[in-house]
């Protein structure tokens, strides 16, 4: 019954028996309900709610959270009900749910842990308080709207090399292609050729053999590279899409981690769905070099999704993306098909003077056919449908990482 209708009630009835014990007991019971209400409506006001925990973490990880409640108000609060919104990818159920005692000015944590199983970025909260008074005559509901966020960072598959050529000389990754040697890497020494140019001949170990010897110098190429990563959902399988476009994923991160291991400049443009950016569209990431710029791909890696919107074909898409990259930028186009138009608009790049790469990451029982195509083209065609496809490239498990 409500209390309301109790005090009421029982004023009707003073009125027509007059008895004074009666009126006693409306005095205490309105006294109780006033302080129950005022009780219960200052919880807003004194309650403070804070998340401590990691906000970025990798595949497999888990991160412990604590939910600090704080209440900062001089009177206690003798029970808080707390339910906690949690997604359902990294925590089952996708709620935490507790009930507590605050005393005045104290505190209280809540600790649960995130399995991180699933890449993304995923929204903590908001949490739900409920509190009242002891004896449940008054209640009031509290929302902290502050929403916290994880992202979590997608798989990288350890490489110990990768079959990419390049334009550019003098860079910091020994190759077998002779096109360019850097003249501050000597590796030894060679007899004097006819044609040798006489800045290459060590005088003092000349004279030391009594001929003439000429510095060998090492072979090293500079990989920039631009990864064009196509997640345009109507270019996939409809059976294999999200499989396929999450191994699409898990491919340019790795190999925007082994070029990074390399420090060598690492970049990104892709056609998905960027749910932090107001227009769906993922900001461009020219290649960069160094840790900071890696971590920025992975996080946009970690976030994106398949744009079921988009219009524009991977081919048209591709020309438009790249259209900023220096002279001889390595391009590494990864797309679920090696189609007539996506070979044809990787031609087009490479006659404009970059470095045209395709990863194929679909099953195809037409690769052959793609891989005569693109090599008629003038450029690689790889197929990287299964995890075992990257063998070549990775490093064995339980081995040494070699410096190469």
């Amino acid at each position: 019954m409500d209390i309301s209708f109790l005090i009421i009630l029982l004023f009707a009835l003073f009125i027509l028996l007059r008895l004074e014990f009666l009126f006693y007991i409306i005095y205490v019971l309105f006294g109780v309900w006033v302080l129950a209400r005022w009780w219960a409506a200052r919880a807003p006001r004194v309650l403070r709610v804070e998340r401590v925990y990691t906000d970025h973490a990798f595949l497999g990880e888990r991160v412990p959270v604590r939910l600090q409640i704080r209440n900062r108000g001089r009177l206690p609060i003798p029970w808080l009900r707390v339910n906690e919104s949690v997604p359902l990818e990294l925590h089952v159920p996708n709620f935490v749910r507790r009930v507590v005692t605050l005393p005045s000015r104290g505190s209280v944590a809540l600790e649960y842990v995130l399995e991180c199983r699933q890449r993304g970025y995923y929204s903590l909260g908001p949490v739900n308080l409920n509190t009242g008074d002891l004896f449940g005559l008054a209640e009031a509901q509290v929302q902290e709207p502050r929403v916290d966020h994880i992202t979590v960072y997608p798989r990288i598959i350890p490489l110990s090399r990768l079959s990419i050529s390049s334009q550019l000389p003098f860079g910091a990754v020994r190759t077998r292609q002779r096109l360019f040697e850097d003249p501050i890497r000597m590796i030894g020494l060679r007899d004097y050729e006819a044609g040798d140019p006489l800045h290459r001949i060590h005088w003092k170990a000349s004279a030391h053999a009594g001929d003439l010897l000429v510095t060998k110098l090492d072979s090293v190429i500079s990989l920039e590279t631009a990864i064009l990563l196509n997640l345009r959902a109507e270019e996939y399988d409809p059976q294999q899409r999200i499989n396929a476009s999450e191994w699409a994923i898990v491919v340019a991160a790795s190999i925007a981690h082994y070029l990074t291991g390399k420090r060598q400049p690492v970049g990104l443009f892709t056609n998905g769905r960027d749910p932090l950016s107001g227009d769906g569209v993922p900001i461009g990431l020219p290649p960069r070099s160094g840790q900071e710029s890696l971590v920025k791909l992975l996080e946009i890696l970690a976030r994106i999704e398949l744009n079921q919107q988009a219009v524009v074909p991977f081919a048209m898409w591709a020309r438009e993306a790249t259209i900023r990259l220096g002279w001889g930028t390595t391009v590494i186009a990864i797309t679920p098909k090696g189609d007539e138009d996506t070979c044809q608009a990787l031609h087009r790049l490479q006659q404009a003077g970059l470095n045209a790469i395709l990863i194929v990451v679909e099953p195809s029982l037409q690769f052959r056919e793609t891989e005569r195509r693109a090599r008629y083209l003038g450029f690689p065609a790889h197929l990287v449908a299964w995890e075992k496809d990257l063998d070549i490239w990775r490093v064995p498990e339980n081995a040494p990482q070699l410096v190469r």
